[in-house]
């Protein structure tokens, strides 16, 4: 019988050390939980603080006119391309709008100033798209002006700043000129001072 006591007494020892074992697994938990809250938190404000000058707030607009420029941009793609199709077949040709030299103030953030001098022309594939464009010249103009006053020098630093200047440039003209399309965006002079 004192067997059986001390297998009992034994038993609540295993018992209590077990509880205690829980409880401590408890409260490791906590702690892990805890440390990955707090480094959630760090990272946060590091990132917050990392994001450049622009507030948080500009940067969500910044986001949210991208998605609706994206929007914007498929919807006039497929628009562009169903007009498109509609046309009765016209024979292509390679035909160049020259624009006049155009000197844009850049964005320098206040620190002085700096300026684009650049020489623009427009390649489309059909005499009906050019009459059309050349139509739509002020309002090409307006769109580049706009655009271009909110680059920075660093935007069209080499040539991979000068391929996406490209880009957006035959997106936003291509968004002006509809159901005309411009089919390459070419620098004839690309100079930038200051």
């Amino acid at each position: 019988m004192a067997d059986t006591e001390d297998d009992v007494l034994g038993d609540d020892d295993l018992t209590e050390g077990l509880e205690k074992k829980k409880f401590s697994g408890k409260v490791i938990l906590m702690i892990a939980g805890a440390a990955i809250v707090v480094l959630l938190a760090l990272v946060g404000v590091i990132s917050m603080f990392s994001g450049g000058e622009e507030e948080p707030e500009q940067q969500v607009a910044g986001v949210d006119a991208t998605l609706d420029q994206m929007a914007e941009d498929a919807a006039a793609s497929q628009a562009g391309e169903q007009l498109e199709q509609d046309l009765p077949p016209e024979e292509l040709a390679l035909l160049f709008i020259e624009l006049d030299e155009q000197v844009y103030n850049l964005n320098t953030g206040g620190e002085g100033s700096s300026f684009l001098r650049a020489k623009i022309v427009l390649e489309v594939d059909r005499e009906s798209y050019r009459a059309d464009i050349e139509a739509k010249l002020p309002r090409i103009l307006d769109e580049l002006n706009t655009y271009m006053r909110e680059l920075r020098p660093d935007d069209l630093d080499g040539s991979s700043g000068l391929f996406r200047l490209k880009e957006e440039l035959l997106m936003r003209i291509n968004q002006s000129v509809a159901p005309s399309r411009v089919k390459d965006v070419l620098f004839q002079e690309f100079l930038i001072q200051g």
